[in-house]
Parts: structure tokens; C-alpha cells; sequence
């Protein structure tokens, strides 16, 4: 698999964001098809659209060169542009993003009052060298992650051709998991709607695939739908397809969305607390007609599918608060099911942790032969607020960072053990155990590279301001 910068699409519109706020300009990145992935200010409405003929962005990536438009480009530069005539930007730079040598995107940053035109212009030699760095980083993230698909295809790992998501699979011996895996095997025989609870990083996907895999419609698609990491201007298109022309950049063959890619099989709606207001009328009409219209389109298409939804939000005060229509909720939770926190099954960590470091070892090729029992009876003690995602990233770094093959109470990161609870050290300060536990915490509800619209998520639930947000992540190098 040859990765671009559309395959971390979210990645990319977190730092155009990010950026955006240092620099206070406003900033933009399109991909090698010339389409924008994302951006703020006036840019952010143009995600998905094409970037106009003639212009900057254009040339930058046809050169791979950067360039720069201010008053004594713009006459020379501008007249070949397509939208020149009804353009507000006052002056725009535009930095190639480079893998392997060959130009695979734009950076584009624009000034759109004199404040901004000065700042740039007066910046420009630093944001050169900035915006090289970035687009450095860009690379290998996308390097990396071609390493990766290298690798799994080499030990079969890869999950079109050999991941098994049935129940077999789904590990967790303590009652009520076995409980709720009998209730969902049960609801694999229906074709009813699910909606699956539970916090995040606790299995959620994997439980709907598995329902999907023992059902019926195993042999048709299993579709995943992830709302927060849709733009809401896109989310739309993305579930129900659009008509050729319906708007500016659209393909001129139209795209069949999310709901009829679906067709015969199950679309799994991940995050479905998240799905803004206005969506929600359309999503309860596609479930209780089994109908979807394209934008565009002047006729609906018929579609059989199954619907599994999952959320870690209350719904049901959603319900009251307004936020969350009821009668979308009672359409999806016609078989509901829970999924206990890992802390309530404390029994199945030491089983996870062995099946993790197994997983890693063979894929980094070095096995662990033994966990100390104090590092067992800690990490049993310990809450995970990340759930069976946070363990996994945990036998992760311990498969990769273990200086050998035995696992000891040292060997664990820093955010499940204070330094003061070393062998040695005594026992740990109320102060050391809050800052251990604020630290999991964070790294449990925001994995490496969430979203911002997940931070702001996160922040808002955790009672705090997206900035007292940032610099807690700062503090425990989360970021």
C-alpha cells in the first residue's frame, strides 16, 4: 500500500489547525490529486474540493518548488488563475510536501487582512524552514506507516485476508464479558439494529464486526463509519452519496455513499453520539425506510442493510438535554449492549497482557519470557481509564523498549508507575499517585494523533479548557 497524505486526512486538518493558531494565518494542505484536505478559516468550508486551475498551489505541486504570491507576483502569478477574479487572499505561500523526492502536497498558508500580509512577509525566510520541517514529519509518519502495512503483510497479518473477527477471537474470561458475548452472539442471528455502550478503547468495533461475522451477512460488506472523523460538511455526502455536479468539485459520476456501499451486509456507526443535529432526522429516515437520496438526487435509493451503532456518550441525557433526537435513539438501541470497563473485569488484564506481548513479540521479533508477578499485581491494581487499548499500547511499548526478555516493575512507562514506587524508593505520595493517574488518564482518552475536535471532546467532559487540555498533554509529553 502506497500512503498520501489522504490516508491521515484527520492527522493533517489537526495540524493545519494547530499551525494555524501559532502562526495565527490561516493555513491549508491538498494532496497530490490537488484536493484539499482540510484547513481553517475560509479554507475549512473547501475541504474536499479541488484547488482552482492556475493557481499556486497548483504550480507548487508540479514543481515540487515553493512560491510565494505577494504585490509583485500577484499581476504575473494570478492572471492564470481560474477563481483570480473573485479571490480575497492578499498574499499566499505554498511549500511542498516531499516523499522520497517526488511532491505528494501543498502546504499553502494565507494572509487575508494586512496585519497577516505583513506578518508573512516579514516571516517568510523562518516559515520556509518551518514548513520544511513539517513537511519532513509528514513523510515519515506516511513512511511509517507503509513500513507497517510491509510488515503485516509479511507475517499474514494484514485484515482483508487473515483477521478473524469472530467470537473466538474476543478474549475476556470473567462472567459479565462472557455474559454480554453470549447476549451478542445471540443478536448476530437477527438482522436487528445494536447499539453498543461502553468507554473508549474497550472493543466496541470488534464486538460489531464479530456480530457481523457470525451473521448472515458475513459474506457482504462491513462498513465503518467514524463520525467525529468526518467533517460535518462532508459527513453527509459520506453516508449517503452524491449525484455528478450536485456541488463544486464533486465527481461528475457521482459517489454512492457509505449506506450503499453497505448494501446486503452491516454499516457500523462508531461515535453515533457525535452525529450533529441536523444529520440525525436523515439517519432515522435511511433506518426506518431503508431508504437513502444522494445530495442532489431526485429519487431515493433502496438499500437492505444492517445498522450496529456504538457511542461512550450518555445518550440518554443527550435525550433530555436535547442534543440527541429520542426517537433516533429508540430505533437504534432495539438490542442494546454494554461493555464493561477493563476495571470491572480485573481478572482478564493478565490474560490481555500475555496476548499482547505474544502479538508484538512476534511482530518485532523478540519474545518475552517472563513478567515479573509485581508488575501483574500492579497493573491489576491499576484503573485504566484507556480500557484493552491503553493495556495494548502498554505491551507495545514493553515488547519494544524491554532492555530483556524478562519484564520487571522498572519496565513499565511512567504514566502507570511513579518514579517513587521503584524498588527502593518507598511508597508513592498522594501527589506522585495523582499525577500517575492523570497522566493514564489523558493517554487512555487521547491516543497519539486525535483529533482536535477529540481534544475539544475530551476537555469538555473532563470539566477543562482545550488549552488546560494542551498543557496537561505538554506536561506529561502526551502530545
Amino acid at each position: 500500500m502506497v500512503a498520501g497524505l489522504a490516508s491521515i486526512r484527520s492527522f493533517v486538518q489537526e495540524y493545519a489547525e494547530t499551525v494555524a493558531q501559532v502562526l495565527e494565518l490561516d493555513v491549508t494542505i491538498v494532496d497530490h490529486e490537488y484536493i484539499r484536505l482540510g484547513g481553517t478559516g475560509p479554507y475549512r468550508a473547501m475541504a474536499g474540493r479541488p484547488v482552482p486551475y492556475g493557481s499556486l498551489f497548483r504550480r507548487v505541486l508540479t514543481t515540487g518548488r515553493s512560491g510565494i504570491i505577494d504585490d509583485e507576483e500577484r499581476e504575473r502569478t494570478c492572471q492564470h488563475c481560474e477563481l483570480a477574479h473573485e479571490c480575497s487572499e492578499l498574499a499566499t505561500m505554498g511549500f511542498p510536501v516531499l516523499k522520497e523526492g517526488r511532491p505528494i502536497g501543498v502546504i499553502g498558508v494565507t494572509a487575508f487582512t494586512p496585519e497577516q500580509k505583513e506578518r508573512m512577509i516579514l516571516s517568510s525566510p523562518k516559515l520556509a524552514i518551518f514548513f520544511s520541517h513539517l513537511g519532513g514529519f509528514l513523510e515519515d509518519k506516511l513512511l511509517l506507516i507503509e513500513a507497517h502495512d510491509r510488515l503485516n503483510a509479511r507475517t499474514g497479518a494484514t485484515e482483508a485476508t487473515s483477521r478473524d473477527h469472530s467470537f473466538g477471537t474476543i478474549i475476556g474470561n470473567t462472567p459479565a464479558f462472557r455474559q454480554l458475548i453470549s447476549r451478542a452472539e445471540r443478536a448476530s442471528r437477527t438482522a436487528s439494529t445494536v447499539l453498543i455502550r461502553g468507554e473508549t478503547g474497550t472493543g466496541k468495533e470488534l464486538l460489531a464486526r464479530a456480530i457481523h461475522d457470525a451473521g448472515e451477512r458475513s459474506r457482504h460488506p462491513f462498513v465503518v463509519v467514524n463520525c467525529p472523523s468526518i467533517p460535518e460538511s462532508l459527513l453527509e455526502s459520506e453516508l449517503f452519496g452524491y449525484e455528478g455536479g450536485s456541488f463544486t468539485g464533486a465527481n461528475k459520476e457521482g459517489k454512492p455513499g457509505k449506506f450503499e456501499l453497505a448494501d446486503h451486509g452491516t454499516i457500523f456507526l462508531d461515535e453515533i453520539g457525535d452525529l450533529s443535529p441536523a444529520l440525525q432526522p436523515k439517519l432515522l429516515r435511511a433506518i426506518q425506510e431503508r431508504t437513502v437520496e444522494r445530495l442532489g438526487a431526485k429519487k431515493t435509493v433502496s438499500v437492505d442493510v444492517r445498522v450496529i451503532a456504538a457511542t461512550n456518550r450518555d445518550l440518554e441525557a443527550m435525550v433530555r438535554e436535547g442534543t440527541f433526537r429520542a426517537d433516533l435513539y429508540y430505533r437504534l438501541s432495539v438490542i442494546p449492549l454494554q461493555v464493561p470497563s477493563l476495571r470491572e473485569r480485573r481478572d482478564d488484564i493478565e490474560l490481555y497482557l500475555r496476548h499482547f506481548l505474544e502479538k508484538y513479540g512476534q511482530r518485532f521479533g523478540r519474545r518475552i519470557r517472563e513478567v515479573d508477578p509485581a508488575v501483574i499485581r500492579h497493573l491489576k491494581n491499576y484503573d485504566w481509564p484507556g480500557n484493552i487499548r491503553q493495556l495494548e499500547n502498554t505491551a507495545e511499548y514493553l515488547v519494544a523498549m524491554a532492555q530483556t526478555d524478562r519484564i520487571a516493575l522498572a519496565d513499565l512507562p511512567r504514566n502507570l508507575i511513579a518514579s517513587d514506587t521503584l524498588p527502593g524508593a518507598g511508597h508513592p505520595g498522594l501527589s506522585a499517585r495523582l499525577a500517575a493517574y492523570e497522566k493514564g488518564l489523558l493517554a487512555g482518552c487521547l491516543p497519539r494523533g486525535s483529533s482536535l475536535e477529540t481534544k475539544r471532546q475530551v476537555a469538555k467532559e473532563l470539566g477543562i479548557s482545550l488549552a488546560t487540555l494542551y498543557r496537561k498533554l505538554e506536561k506529561y509529553d502526551l502530545i
